[in-house]
């Protein structure tokens, strides 16, 4: 394996392991899904993935501990210093999040760490 090819797959069990044990619950409906990202380790595309269903989520029940623990995880990895990571953030959950239809942007905003929430608020440049 090509050492970059190493650090992708690093940094996708990674932030996935994080993911499983903040959010169980999203291991489940992975482990049920057939379409999944996750055999694939393209990290983007299985946040697009996670950030989507949250979208969803967020839409039917924003106090639900699924959402809840979601954020968690999102301003847990938000903590990080990697610029890798932060870019997943940025653009492989709050873009998506951002566009999701039905989600309450400012709901979203305030419950974002300090730190994530000019990422988010950034993307209004972008989409009206």
């Amino acid at each position: 394996m090509k050492p970059l090819e190493e650090i992708d797959v690093f940094i996708f069990d990674t932030l996935t392991g994080i993911l499983f044990d903040k959010v169980p619950e999203y291991k489940k409906i992975v482990e049920m899904g057939e379409d999944s990202f996750f055999s694939d380790r393209s990290t983007y595309l299985f946040m697009n993935e996670f950030a989507t269903y949250l979208g969803g989520q967020i839409v039917a029940d924003r106090t639900s501990p699924f959402v809840e623990s979601s954020f968690d995880y999102i301003n847990y990895i938000g903590q990080s210093h990697n610029c890798e990571i932060i870019n997943i953030v940025h653009v492989g959950i709050l873009e998506i999040l951002y566009t999701e239809e039905g989600v309450d942007r400012e709901w979203v905003k305030m419950n974002l760490s300090e730190k994530l929430q000019p990422y988010f608020k950034a993307w209004s440049n972008y989409y009206r």
